[in-house]
């Protein structure tokens, strides 16, 4: 058993316990060099601690256990690359959430919690082209999915030379709120309809009227204004007739603080 050491030594070796050592040769993430066939103990290589630092490193950075086996046994950087870049979306996405949280508990804290008045009018809107990529995801990862759906709308309206006819915005297609399992449309309007492409669909938003308001600052208190268009339509008496769109007219990389971003809210009413 030349260079191989027991699992208890490679455990001090690579600052990793035992019972996660275990979990990833149960898990196929890091196997023994050896298990004796008598006694069931594990004996591990030298030259594996390079991969328990690895994957002690990757761990620290609270990457997935899958994830982590296929970025190991990658061989293409750039692949690799893409994967912990992935996780760098989803790290952002996270420490967003914990902004707005952060935001809202500072609000609560000053006393400026109250319930904002939002102005609901009427419009009638004319049909108009869009292209748009309809998934599903979380909350959570729904920033990071919807900066890479935007830079696919607009790059594939670049390469065809036509130019948005309005800023971007997303359709809610679920009938009620599910934070795990969202249905979107991240949409933007075209000036003319295009053919679809892969995940890029081609369609428009129908004709017809909308209540909508303003909401000014960050996303993650939109759900006020919600209120307000749904309490105004019910007071009224009208229906909804198709999922909320959020517009974004202001957003990131057009303000320096949340609190200068502009979301107008339609909704379909009939």
């Amino acid at each position: 058993m030349q260079n191989l050491v027991p699992i208890g030594r490679f455990s001090q070796i690579c600052r990793l316990t035992v019972k996660a050592l275990r979990l990833y040769d149960e898990t196929g993430l890091l196997r023994p060099a050896m298990v004796d066939a008598d006694t069931g103990y594990r004996y591990y290589s030298l030259a594996q601690a390079a991969d328990a630092e690895q994957i002690q490193l990757l761990r620290s950075l609270e990457v997935p256990l899958d994830e982590i086996q296929t970025i190991l046994t990658e061989r293409d950087a750039g692949l690799r690359r893409a994967w912990l870049d992935r996780h760098r979306e989803r790290i952002e996405a996270r420490i967003a959430g914990h902004q707005r949280v952060l935001n809202s508990l500072r609000i609560l804290l000053s006393g400026e919690g109250e319930e904002m008045d939002y102005e609901i009018k009427i419009r009638t809107l004319e049909a108009q082209p869009m292209v748009s990529i309809r998934t599903r995801t979380s909350l959570a990862e729904l920033a990071g999915v919807m900066g890479r759906a935007y830079g696919e709308l607009y790059g594939y309206l670049g390469e065809l030379g036509v130019r948005p006819a309005g800023p971007p915005l997303v359709l809610y297609h679920d009938p009620e709120f599910k934070e795990d399992d969202l249905d979107v449309e991240i949409g933007v309007p075209a000036s003319e309809r295009v053919p679809s492409r892969g995940s890029v669909i081609t369609g428009e938003l129908p004709a017809g009227t909308v209540a909508y308001t303003m909401h000014p600052g960050p996303y993650g208190e939109i759900g006020a204004a919600y209120r307000a268009v749904l309490a105004w339509m019910q007071t009224r008496g009208h229906e909804s007739a198709g999922p909320p769109r959020e517009v974004y007219l202001v957003g990131p990389g057009q303000a320096e603080s949340e609190t200068e971003y502009r979301t107008e809210l339609n909704w379909p009413i009939r």
